[in-house]
């Protein structure tokens, strides 16, 4: 490999004009809060009640899934954890291109979530973020609509910054409404109250309101956006919280809107239709003033607004054409010639109100553009605003052209982003909604803060993690690749010797005797020669697995043309020491009748007792490990695929600490041999699916099929995997071991049990990563573990 150096020197600084560093956008304003509300920070060590986002961040999915493996195992073994410095401290690593995040209030759900990320998946508190390098960042304030009874209630409850920022919004609105507004906004449902919040006064304020306390809390947390982009009253809050207006002007103009608008004429309506703005404008034509386009919201959304029998006549032609319509709950025709009445009227309040520079960027909903200080500025600009066309379309396509990837929907729904969904032209990166009906309030605005998070935003963690301490962590899980090219370790030219050469990992040699039908095939193992059997250890023994006894056999039977291992009883374990190697003989007997062979699996050390070489060749040296009997693969019995996977109806089981646990019972897996990915119960059947790692992926073409593979599928009968407890056991006996297709590094596999939980009995249905048919065995008995026979 190469060397790395890092050379560490103080900085010599240079001459030349001093740098002006880049304006940071700061809170526009500090909240306090009233007398008796909870302290505005968590207190230290302790999460917000909201729960808070975990980030994970790797250079590929099984680095992902790796390095949340890890994480749990951190804290399955460290209990004393504290979760608030588990999770600033990785808040502050690298971000990678594979991305998630956990959100969690409790250290129950982290583990959940953990464990979903370390099978591949995802789930409602494990979320994948979008890869990619995040742009600017766009807060979406929703419009008239959206709103439902009891918006906000549970972040109010859980979130004081969240409760002191309604409070003071509401203290100003309550000055101009005839009800108090929390009033009528968490109004038990069926109440007087509750009836309150459809009528567009109160409907705006409520709007006004919740949207405002949700900027205020993502700008507690250090989310700010490059650019606003309301809807209707959305652009209202839109201009209020950019500091266009300050929040008791911005209440008067918004009570006051709603009342006004409220008070137009009656017999209005409004419809979104699924068509083209032309297409409505060229259907609308011949009813003049009577309906109007009021909004254009995505590529094939537009809402029309006016006469209430025109609105529905217009709503069935495009329904006779197969497009969706939806008649929209509100009280008026807002947006069309149905508010002119009103506009005078509305001028004057406006033109009563003090105007400042916006701070941050507003996207107009009159123009599609960015809105001038002279517009924003401007009593007729707002005017306008209530009767022309809400130009969302355009103003979506205006910021993904300036480099927005990052949207957030402040609002009671995810109303505006399904929209901006719809509408981008490119590949949006998070598009994220605070809040979500029918969903948590609490959780949903965390998950949003969490994705955008993971997307690269700079959070304030020390408002999710208070009080965090430097903690140390699980190192990345590097995902190691061989690049070397991968062949059989052979020790010399076995044609120079007058052998023929078998090129396999295990068996290196044969030969046929001169006068008789049999063949003898030889090899060398070492943990030199074949490192990954290091990673089998038994009860502290470097034991060659079972299934690579079989792989012996199904090589010697490829070799002579007997395929199938009709039967391969195992006699003794076969050990590889430390250091040197052991010699492995394997004799293949003449055909029967049938062209049935005997097979035999010897093997003796390189060494004797001492140390030195051992030249003698007495048969006494020799021990027996297997016997059994080839025969010609001749079964007409079809394949079976294992294509619907996972099975239907199965139950999966939690694989988490499963290698733990079978090492304290003895079976000492490295990372050669933990190949088992996912487990299922299917009634008294196991579904294994098992995958080499990286490095012996490379290797599986050189194999029938790879022992490490098939031993993997058989640790699903081990204790502590799928059953609780038991004795530990090995492998005994193979019968009708049949193997159609070679080389494969993934498998699915059933296993269907017998005989006694003490020497059980199963039968293995092998196929590939596919579900295609691989290989079967009719039938596998196991015995419990011996230690001292090894």
């Amino acid at each position: 490999g190469t060397n790395a150096h890092v050379i560490v020197e103080e900085p010599t600084p240079e001459p030349g004009p001093a740098l002006t560093p880049a304006p940071i956008l700061t809170p526009t304003r500090e909240l306090t809060l009233k007398p008796g509300t909870p302290d505005n920070a968590t207190p230290p060590g302790r999460l917000p009640a909201v729960g808070a986002p975990w980030l994970l961040s790797a250079r590929g999915e099984q680095a992902l899934a790796a390095q949340a493996e890890r994480l749990l195992t951190h804290l399955d073994r460290h209990p004393e954890a504290a979760l608030v410095d588990v999770g600033h401290a990785l808040a502050a690593r690298a971000r990678h291109d594979e991305r998630a995040y956990v959100v969690a209030a409790d250290r129950a759900e982290l583990l959940d979530g953990l464990r979903v990320l370390a099978r591949g998946k995802t789930g409602p508190t494990a979320l994948r973020a979008p890869a990619g390098q995040p742009g600017r960042t766009a807060f979406l304030l929703t419009g008239q609509g959206s709103q439902r009874l009891g918006m906000g209630r549970e972040l109010y409850a859980a979130s004081p910054v969240f409760a002191a920022a309604l409070d003071e919004v509401c203290a100003h609105l309550d000055r101009e409404l005839v009800r108090p507004l929390k009033q009528v906004l968490f109004a038990p449902e069926d109440s007087a109250d509750s009836a309150l919040l459809d009528q567009t006064v109160f409907t705006q304020a409520a709007l006004f309101a919740v949207e405002t306390a949700l900027f205020r809390l993502a700008e507690h947390h250090g989310l700010t956006p490059d650019y606003l982009l309301g809807h209707s009253i959305g652009e209202v809050t839109a201009a209020h919280l950019a500091g266009v207006l300050s929040l008791p002007d911005a209440a008067v103009l918004v009570a006051e809107r709603g009342r006004l608008m409220q008070a137009a004429r009656e017999g209005g309506a409004m419809a979104a239709v699924e068509a083209t703005e032309q297409d409505v404008r060229d259907a609308l034509a011949p009813y003049g003033d009577r309906v109007a386009v009021a909004a254009v919201n995505a590529p094939r959304s537009t809402v029309v607004s006016g006469d209430a029998d025109a609105v529905d006549e217009l709503a069935a032609l495009f329904r006779g054409r197969g497009a969706r319509t939806r008649r929209l709950p509100v009280s008026h025709a807002f947006h069309s010639p149905h508010m002119d009445e009103v506009l005078d009227e509305f001028r004057v309040v406006a033109a009563d109100l003090t105007y400042h520079a916006p701070r941050i960027p507003v996207v107009s909903n009159v123009t599609g553009e960015f809105a001038t200080t002279e517009e924003l500025a401007s009593p007729d600009y707002w005017v306008r605003h209530i009767r022309g066309t809400v130009r969302f379309l355009d103003g979506v396509r205006l910021l993904e052209r300036h480099g927005v990837t990052e949207w957030l929907e402040l609002g009671p729904d995810a109303v505006l982003t399904a929209l901006v969904q719809a509408s981008l032209d490119g590949e949006g990166g998070a598009v994220a909604a605070a809040l979500r009906r029918g969903r948590p309030e609490g959780r949903t605005f965390t998950s949003a803060l969490g994705l955008l998070a993971a997307r690269g935003a700079a959070l304030r963690w020390d408002t999710l993690f208070p009080g965090a301490r430097p903690v140390e962590l699980p190192a990345y899980p590097f995902q190691r690749q061989r690049y070397w090219l991968a062949a059989p370790a052979t020790v010399a030219d076995a044609a120079g010797f007058g052998l023929g050469a078998v090129g396999h990992p295990l068996l290196g040699a044969e030969v046929s005797l001169a006068d008789r039908d049999e063949r003898v095939l030889t090899g060398r193992l070492s943990l030199h020669a074949h490192p990954w059997l290091a990673d089998h250890a038994v009860a502290g023994r470097v034991l060659v697995p079972g299934t690579g006894l079989l792989e012996i056999a199904l090589a010697a039977g490829e070799r002579t043309g007997a395929r199938t291992v009709d039967d391969l009883t195992l006699t003794a374990p076969l050990t590889v020491p430390a250091h040197g190697g052991v010699r492995v003989q394997v004799t293949v007997g003449a055909a029967d009748a049938d062209g049935g062979r005997s097979l035999r699996i010897h093997s003796r050390p390189e060494q004797d007792a001492a140390g030195h070489e051992d030249g003698d060749e007495n048969e006494g040296d020799w021990t027996l490990h297997a016997h059994g009997a080839l025969r010609p693969d001749t079964a007409a019995a079809p394949a079976t695929a294992l294509t619907a996977w996972p099975p239907p109806g199965a139950t999966e089981t939690d694989l988490t600490g499963a290698y733990d646990r079978l090492t304290e019972l003895g079976y000492a897996y490295g990372p050669a041999f933990r190949n088992l990915r996912r487990l299922w119960t299917d009634g008294d059947d196991l579904c294994a699916e098992v995958a080499l790692d990286a490095e012996q992926r490379a290797q599986a073409g050189w194999f029938t099929l790879h022992p490490a593979l098939l031993d993997a599928a058989l640790h699903t009968l081990l204790p502590g995997v799928a059953r609780p407890d038991g004795p530990p056991l090995l492998p005994f006996a193979f019968s009708g071991a049949t193997v159609r297709a070679t080389g494969a590094d993934t498998l699915r596999v059933r296993l269907t049990r017998g005989g006694a939980d003490s020497a059980p009995v199963v039968s293995l249905t092998v196929a590939d990563g596919a579900g295609a048919p691989l290989a079967t065995i009719e039938e596998l008995a196991l015995r419990p573990l011996d230690a001292d026979a090894l």
